[in-house]
């Protein structure tokens, strides 16, 4: 007669029965508390220096993965093969059930990157005065938002989307813009690349600026095997200005090198020409290379002047009309949550652009950020909150601390300058724009 092995099992509020269900157990809670460590920014060693700490941050984590994968693997042998119910041993379908919750929506998100639904672009008011725009950005966060905050607003009639030389390479990022135009109702706006390089020297961002803006900053928006026709900016700009029936008003957030190789190539398109907006420059401020660069010397200087500040000279002394929101009014107006959240009613465009600054402030661990481009186009469209002073400004091209400083100097004014915005009316009219617009 054959003898029966006694089957070891436990129910839901026993112990469990089995070294396999209590490790099981086990190794859950652990991998549970170095999870919920890990979230609340209470990971051990992250304070410690030397050279030790990369080495033990690594094995914090690996032993985290680790104890979340055998108490998954333990738990499953426990539970089918060694009969245990005890609540201890069912612990492990936390983890289980996280991985799920996290697999689903990553999935979604494929799926919805996979399926865009292209938008209908809606149809401006007859009735409303619409300024013809060249859209010229080099590829940066808030000139992404900006771009979207012209395409909500019937004010605005974008003629060209354009890329210039800055914190993108020209080449990659006019495919990002190209996605979210063609996503949006827009494709049929014509695409501008400039080169990548400045006018002369070789000053530029730091290359994990322009290698983020190659992945639009892990944002999961574009479509990044999709490739759009563009044509060289400068080109596109003489063709689109000389062509235009009306004067064309130009919205440059970047450095100016696609615009001053535009009048290189016709000095006659200032004629149509209404008005130039850039958002660059620190006029009665510091500069703002060290945010980038902690180690550089030159504090005097702003970004989008200091990549090309040839470029920024020749426009400078275009006599074309010229208006600038420099540092001074950027550093005075910045957004939080709350101010993103109210946008989120318009709709999609409007919900990228919250997007975009919503995760600048948790990368960045800030509460607020500065608006920056986008504070220059919703100026541009509705220039009351900034009363603009005219100054005589040059920019230093020469090598040194100065170099790509907006200097004031004696003499006719040449630019006009936002010194002053009013933060509120500005934050108001963005409300208004992204949270009506559906």
């Amino acid at each position: 007669m054959r003898s029966m092995k006694k089957i070891v099992s436990s129910r839901f509020f026993q112990r469990p029965a089995t070294r396999t269900g209590w490790w099981s157990g086990l190794l859950a809670i652990l991998a549970m508390v170095m999870l919920i460590l890990n979230n609340l920014g209470l990971k051990p060693f992250n304070e410690m220096t030397g050279q030790m700490q990369p080495i033990l941050v690594t094995a914090f984590d690996l032993i985290m993965l680790g104890s979340l994968l055998a108490a998954i693997v333990l738990g499953i042998i426990a539970v089918t093969g060694k009969r245990e119910r005890s609540w201890l041993v069912w612990l492990f379908m936390i983890p289980v059930t996280l991985l799920a919750i996290l697999l689903i929506a990553f999935s979604i998100e494929v799926y919805k990157f996979n399926h865009v639904r292209v938008e209908i672009a809606p149809t401006p008011d007859a009735g409303i005065e619409r300024m013809p725009v060249i859209f010229d950005d080099d590829g940066s966060p808030d000139g992404t938002s900006a771009l979207l905050y012209l395409l909500s607003d019937p004010r605005a009639d974008v003629l060209v989307v354009s890329v210039s030389y800055g914190e993108a390479h020209p080449q990659v990022y006019i495919h990002h813009l190209g996605s979210i135009l063609e996503r949006y109702g827009y494709g049929e706006i014509p695409l501008g690349a400039g080169k990548d390089a400045p006018l002369a020297g070789n000053n530029a961002f730091p290359d994990s600026v322009r290698e983020a803006s190659n992945g639009f900053w892990g944002i999961s928006q574009t479509n990044f095997d999709q490739k759009y026709p563009a044509d060289d900016s400068a080109e596109l700009m003489v063709r689109t200005i000389t062509q235009s029936n009306k004067p064309v008003t130009l919205f440059i957030s970047g450095a100016l090198t696609n615009l001053a190789e535009a009048l290189r190539i016709e000095p006659g398109i200032k004629e149509n020409i209404a008005a130039v907006y850039i958002m660059g420059g620190a006029v009665y401020v510091p500069g703002n290379l060290k945010e980038l660069d902690p180690d550089t010397d030159k504090t005097f200087a702003e970004w989008n002047i200091y990549v090309d500040p040839l470029a920024a000279s020749e426009v400078f002394a275009s006599g074309l009309n010229l208006y600038l929101v420099p540092s001074d009014a950027t550093n005075q107006v910045t957004l939080s949550h709350d101010d993103t959240r109210t946008w989120r009613k318009g709709g999609s465009i409007p919900d990228l652009a919250a997007e975009i600054y919503d995760s600048r402030m948790r990368d960045w661990n800030r509460e607020e950020i500065e608006m920056w481009d986008l504070e220059t186009a919703e100026i541009m469209l509705n220039p009351q909150p900034c009363a603009f002073t005219p100054l005589g400004l040059e920019v230093v091209t020469a090598e040194g601390d100065t170099e790509g400083q907006t200097r004031v100097i004696d003499g006719e004014a040449n630019v006009n300058v936002c010194l002053e915005p009013d933060g509120d009316a500005i934050k108001q009219t963005l409300e208004v724009v992204f949270g009506e617009r559906k």
